[in-house]
């Protein structure tokens, strides 16, 4: 390579060097921070997946650009400086998200015009270095890439060698519905039939009227869930793994001969990095096929946004939508598992994560919108798409508000369409019947109600009352309904019970089914109060700083008729009774009636909430 000119051959090398060394900086930059418990937001499979996608789009860049020089020979001065800056800039936008990146594409090019000068004058020196450099680069992708599969195969093994317990207990089917309301389901009491299959299943089993979620977004719930921990107890946080060290339903099970497996779709805060995939023997978070798995390199990343730019309505159908795991995916990850088992005589656990109701509200290609009309044109599907998340909705006009509710609906009919599909299919197994089935929602979602939409922005009503079935194996003769306030703290509790009533459970609680039990029973001191949280605000601001919690902490107890909300940040409370108003409109805090009501659980707050940061 001369100083004024490198021709095709040096290029193809400088890309060729380029490539690799560009996605082992973006591997560093993502585990840098990752090392102090912070999520990676991408497929666990990234330590070799964007060296390998960074290689092949460089090699594809050091053949345009030869070619060019080839045609132009002025040219390979800027292809010199263009190969380094993409090289280096993907690892700048990830050290510092919260910079431009156009900002950062002028840092990288300002970088590139210092590095490209020693090249070009050392043409020497590079070659040689880069020639001993560049074998060691497949190397190391090929053994992370080992590193993943192996681990993952280690777990299963590590399972498959504990003894199967004999008698057989009963599998366990643990479902998540991320983001479902329980007011918006057919199954309590919702005019549109959104739930059939739910409702269906309530006969068999129990139905909880007032389950109440621990928080109002979905990893601080699911570490709940999971754990039987109180969010804070995990020190559940918005871009950083939950705590460990504390006992998992995984771990139980696991540890009683249990194959335990968990198949989820949200991949930001149900992922490996989430802390949620501890202890399960077989774990499927991020999609690994199609435009998923090349996606996990910001710089294919910035290319898709380039072919948005160009192309939106392409990229929002083949794209955006090709990689969220719908319900009918989940499914099959599930069924096809359980097909593959070598031992398909051992008890499993089962743990589902269904996101079809988290926004955007839209239905997978081909699904008809049955609820009002769906979106027609393809300004109306970017609309729910990305406009719905990004716009806010207190300026949007009723029929563009109405079509995101309807769409909402839609969601949870697809949704309950496909949890009946599955039932169905482990029924043709003949596992349905021998199995404890629970199934539950994380959260809720605002709709307007309060001003408020989204969800991780209150502790109202719409966020953290959720819907609770449970059917213990080969259903119920006579259905039940529990009509008691519960907390969603005490379902590990409730699961341990069931599934081994001779072992002793390590999660804190009680279980439920002292409520469905002939004579049921009084909670007891043991119970867990119906206590939420909520101690960050959303990063992503859905209601533009409107949402309660922008002022500080909130926490919430809820006994009987009544929940009490306090905002740790201006000691604010609220007071409502949620059997005269269930929309939560009227405050009844400053009541003098409500007096020994509001001291009563306020005592119960101060013993539970943690202390807000700075008092």
């Amino acid at each position: 390579m001369n100083s004024a000119r490198p021709g095709p051959i040096d290029l193809l090398l400088l890309a060729a060097w380029c490539g690799p060394m560009a996605g082992a900086l973006e591997v560093l930059a993502r585990v840098g921070p990752g090392l102090s418990g912070r999520l990676y937001l991408v497929t666990r499979h990234f330590v070799w997946v964007v060296p390998a996608i960074d290689a092949a789009i460089f090699a594809l860049l050091g053949l345009a650009c030869a070619a060019a020089a080839r045609i132009w020979p002025r040219s390979a001065w800027a292809s010199t400086r263009l190969l380094i800056s993409l090289a280096i800039l993907p690892t700048l936008m990830i050290a510092g998200p919260g910079v431009l990146a156009e900002a950062w594409m002028l840092v990288a090019m300002g970088l590139a015009f210092q590095v490209a000068p020693w090249l070009e004058r050392n043409p020497a020196t590079w070659r040689r270095r880069g020639r001993r450099a560049w074998p060691v680069l497949p190397m190391l992708i090929a053994a992370a890439g080992g590193w993943v599969v192996g681990s993952d195969r280690l777990a299963e093994w590590r399972e498959s060698r504990r003894p199967i317990p004999t008698p057989r207990p009963p599998n366990v089917l643990l479902v998540v519905l991320d983001t479902v309301r329980a007011d918006r389901l057919s199954l309590h009491g919702y005019t549109r039939p959104t739930s059939p299959t739910l409702v269906e299943l309530s006969k068999r089993g129990i139905r909880f009227d007032q389950a109440r979620s621990t928080a109002p977004w979905t990893l601080a719930s699911h570490a709940t869930i999971l754990t039987g921990q109180w969010p804070h107890d995990v020190d559940a946080r918005w871009l950083t793994a939950i705590r460990g060290g504390v006992p998992t339903l995984a771990g139980f099970l696991g540890g009683l001969g249990y194959a335990t497996a968990g198949f989820v779709a949200n991949t930001i805060y149900c992922s490996y990095d989430s802390g949620l995939a501890r202890d399960f023997g077989h774990y499927e978070d991020h999609v690994f096929r199609d435009w998923a798995t090349p996606r996990a390199s910001r710089l294919f990343e910035m290319g898709v946004n380039l072919v948005g730019w160009v192309a939106p309505g392409w990229t929002i159908r083949r794209i955006q939508v090709g990689d969220r795991k719908d319900a009918s995916i989940i499914n099959r990850e599930l069924l096809d598992w359980l097909d593959r088992r070598s031992e398909p005589h051992r008890p499993f656990f089962a743990f589902l994560n269904y996101v079809d109701a988290h926004a955007p509200y839209v239905l997978p290609m081909g699904v008809p919108y049955q609820f009002g009309d769906g979106p027609r044109t393809e300004g109306e599907y970017f609309f729910l798409l990305d406009g719905w998340i990004h716009t806010d909705r207190e300026k949007l006009p009723p029929p563009a508000l109405t079509m995101a509710r309807n769409a909402y609906d839609d969601c949870l009919a697809y949704l309950d369409a496909q949890l009946g599909k599955l039932f169905d299919a482990l029924k043709r197994r003949g596992e349905l019947d021998r199995t404890l089935i629970v199934v539950v929602a994380d959260h809720g979602e605002g709709l307007g109600e309060h001003g408020l939409y989204d969800h991780g922005e209150s502790l109202y009503r719409t966020e953290i009352h959720v819907p609770l079935v449970i059917v213990p194996p080969g259903g119920r003769s006579s259905p039940s309904v529990v009509r008691e306030v519960v907390s969603l703290r005490d379902l590990p509790a409730t699961i341990a019970e069931l599934a081994a009533p001779g072992a002793r459970s390590p999660f804190p609680g009680r279980s439920l089914a002292r409520t469905w039990a002939p004579q049921p029973t009084a909670p007891g001191p043991d119970a867990s109060p119906a206590f939420s949280e909520l101690s960050e605000p959303n990063p992503i601001d859905p209601n533009q700083g409107r949402a309660p919690v922008r002022r500080g902490p909130l926490a919430a107890i809820a006994q009987g008729d009544y929940v009490l909300i306090r905002n740790a940040g201006d000691d604010r409370v609220e007071l409502y009774n949620e059997r005269e108003d269930p929309r939560e409109l009227i405050d009844r805090s400053r009541s003098p009636a409500m007096t020994p009501v509001v001291d009563r659980l306020r005592s119960t707050l101060d013993r539970l909430a943690p202390a807000p940061p700075g008092r």
